[in-house]
């Protein structure tokens, strides 16, 4: 079982997160968005009709919940075989009317919360729940997890992203893969990597591994993976800047990107470069993890310190 230690408080990061970020960084970077238009089609999208009783939307500022799905269907099950999905990465990225100051806030799933009523696809209503964050994707897919969100932060959440396993591998591979500093060798037969300390460079197998690596890294917490995702995630937005003005690449990565990812119904690619055109300077992205402490029932779980998270979430309304 994992082991956690609760954050003094949030902690800010100058870096992209995963999925989204390399995805808007490349698109801010097209001269010609009309060429790239057809890649439109390759997105899927989930229904927004169950989401109940929703938070205002108080500011023209845009909330996107992006999720790193752990499903092992289809491409993915060479990574294990287990029923379902579930979001092994949780990011909720907060984007001003200004494109300025930009937030992304990380949510650990092993955060125990309270999962509201939600639909599944086949139309079967679950009752609402007290449980980890991240098994609201778990029992009903997409949509719950952006009701739970919405739910226990009181923050509206304009839109949704889901990126999978093997999305995320062939994004890196498009880029031609990451360079990155590993602090301490790594050894992880579970993960099938195998890493020297010092620099190196990943190709998306390895970056995906270096992603999901838990137990024999660190102190094996869901929060030291977290602070290993947004190491990643900004190794592989210094390679999107570098190699997404090539046209060839920038048409590969968006061809491996959109069709590794499921959104809203009002979320297309057109959104997204409008969204990232929108934005300044993605270097200045602030990056923070909700502020948790040990859950009283269960210490290999987490819950959201309050008033920090609170305050943190009201910050966003």
């Amino acid at each position: 079982m994992s082991r956690h230690r609760a954050p003094r408080g949030p902690s800010n990061r100058m870096r992209w997160s995963m999925g989204i970020a390399a995805v808007l960084l490349g698109l801010m970077t097209v001269g010609a968005y009309a060429a790239y238009t057809g890649l439109d089609g390759n997105i899927r999208h989930v229904s927004a009709d169950d989401l109940g009783d929703r938070p205002p939307k108080r500011t023209k500022a845009e909330n996107i919940l992006v999720v790193g799905s752990d499903s092992r269907a289809g491409a993915n099950s060479q990574y294990g075989r287990e029923d379902g999905a579930r979001t092994d990465t949780m990011i909720l990225f907060h984007v001003p009317a200004s494109g300025q100051n930009v937030r992304a806030i990380s949510l650990p799933r092993d955060s125990v919360v309270r999962i509201p009523s939600c639909q599944t696809a086949n139309g079967t209503t679950l009752r609402a729940q007290t449980g980890m964050i991240n098994t609201a994707f778990n029992n009903a897919g997409l949509t719950c997890a952006w009701k739970t969100v919405e739910a226990t932060t009181g923050v509206r959440v304009d839109h949704v992203m889901e990126i999978d396993f093997s999305g995320f591998k062939s994004m890196v591979d498009a880029l031609g893969g990451v360079d990155l500093t590993v602090p301490r060798a790594i050894n992880d037969p579970k993960a099938k990597l195998r890493l020297a300390a010092g620099r190196q460079h990943l190709d998306g197998e390895q970056a995906l591994a270096y992603a999901r690596a838990r137990y024999t890294v660190g102190d094996g917490s869901d929060l030291s993976r977290i602070k290993r995702q947004q190491q990643l995630m900004g190794a592989m937005a210094t390679k999107a800047k570098a190699e997404l003005a090539n046209p060839a690449r920038l048409y590969s990565f968006l061809r491996a990107a959109t069709k590794s990812i499921t959104t809203d119904p009002d979320l297309g690619l057109r959104s997204m470069y409008d969204l990232a055109r929108s934005t300044g300077d993605p270097a200045t992205m602030k990056f923070v993890t909700v502020p948790v402490e040990p859950y009283p029932g269960d210490p290999n779980r987490v819950q959201w310190s309050q008033p920090a998270a609170q305050r943190l979430f009201a910050s966003l309304q």
